[in-house]
């Protein structure tokens, strides 16, 4: 999964699930898109924002983390034993999903079951969410595709490439996609089956891997836990200078390569400035990086809680291909990773007018 200069509701409303599938190739010409908040009915409005509290990753893992603690306090001694083997196969990931295979295989129908509820539609209609497709992804191929900014929660990220909700599987017929997160993710209980059935998998080097050499689509956020920290409404700061072990991961498997940009991203939340040169956004920023060094996610401080309904747009660049490599060499590293930051630049400068306001991009 916006911003404090959000516009006021007063343009004219469209039902988006109807009238707009979230989708589009963009050799369609398509009339510039209409931004939200819409004007819409107290009752809409009401009823999206309880799905976004409902349904919102950071409000999800209390509410399931809760439940758990729950059952296990009104469990009779033969549930709170099988309560404890489910926490001890959570905690040390007995069954190997999350960082094998995740629920793929013969667990595809369920998981495209789950990708294609009705509520995530709600949530593409609370930030009219859209999917844009600028070059063909022939299926049957290995995809890595990198998804930028991280922002605070990605919420973009899961209403296009993660879910149905804008009809990914229509827009790239063939491509198997799943989306890494961080393995903090599937440490929370019943949470964990949850991203499980919607696709999620843990995001080390061995499970990418695993799924690249078989084919399959991975779906990555490049800039990590400290791209979180810069998500800041009318910026687009990507940490990718340094970031190139996901080159290394395309070279290794043969993988192509393809930049997706969330427009719309970093305008979700406002959130407390550590970017200028005063003396607390400096310490705060020293505060957050301390953290992220010992818990492997970040601490964005908001001013609120759910996010501003936002356009969020993700444009689908064209792939690059990385030819299989077993032990590539720095040197070709850094050749690739030249041309993918070259190959995203490209595609922001194109599109950031039409879609992203016209911020500026920046690379660190």
């Amino acid at each position: 999964m916006t911003s404090p200069f959000a516009v006021p509701l007063s343009v004219g409303w469209h039902w988006p699930c109807a009238r707009n599938s979230g989708r589009h190739n963009v050799a369609a010409n398509h009339p510039t898109p209409t931004y939200p908040p819409h004007k819409i009915s107290v009752f809409r409005k009401v009823f999206l924002y309880l799905c976004m509290l409902t349904l919102f990753p950071p409000l999800e893992m209390l509410y399931f983390y809760f439940f758990f603690i729950y059952l296990f306090y009104i469990a009779s001694p033969m549930y709170r034993v099988l309560l404890a083997i489910y926490w001890t196969n959570m905690f040390f990931e007995i069954d190997g999903f999350p960082s094998s295979s995740g629920w793929g295989g013969k667990w595809w129908p369920f998981r495209k079951f789950c990708r294609s509820l009705r509520c995530w539609h709600w949530i593409r209609e609370y930030f009219d969410g859209e999917l844009v497709k600028t070059a063909e992804l022939p299926g049957g191929k290995p995809y890595l595709m990198c998804y930028h900014p991280h922002g605070i929660i990605s919420m973009g990220l899961q209403g296009s490439l993660a879910l149905e909700a804008c009809g990914f599987s229509e827009t790239f017929p063939g491509v198997d996609r799943s989306v890494a997160t961080l393995v903090a993710s599937f440490k929370i209980p019943f949470f964990r089956e949850w991203i499980l059935m919607n696709g999620f998998i843990a995001c080390g080097r061995k499970t990418l891997m695993y799924h690249l050499n078989r084919n399959k689509t991975v779906v990555l956020v490049p800039g990590g836990a400290n791209e979180a920290l810069h998500s800041h409404p009318g910026m687009f700061k990507l940490h990718l200078k340094n970031r190139k072990g996901f080159v290394r991961i395309a070279l290794l498997t043969g993988a192509s390569l393809v930049p997706c940009l969330g427009m719309g991203e970093n305008e979700m939340f406002h959130t407390l400035d550590n970017e200028s040169d005063g003396f607390f956004p400096q310490m705060l920023y020293k505060v957050q990086v301390f953290l992220m060094k010992r818990f492997t996610f970040s601490f964005p401080l908001m001013s609120h809680i759910l996010p501003f309904r936002e356009k969020v747009t993700c444009v689908v660049g064209a792939p690059l291909a990385c030819p299989k490599t077993e032990d590539p060499s720095q040197e070709v590293i850094d050749k690739y990773h030249k041309l993918y930051v070259d190959s995203l630049t490209k595609l922001y400068e194109k599109h950031k007018d039409y879609y992203g306001k016209g911020i500026k991009l920046e690379i660190v």
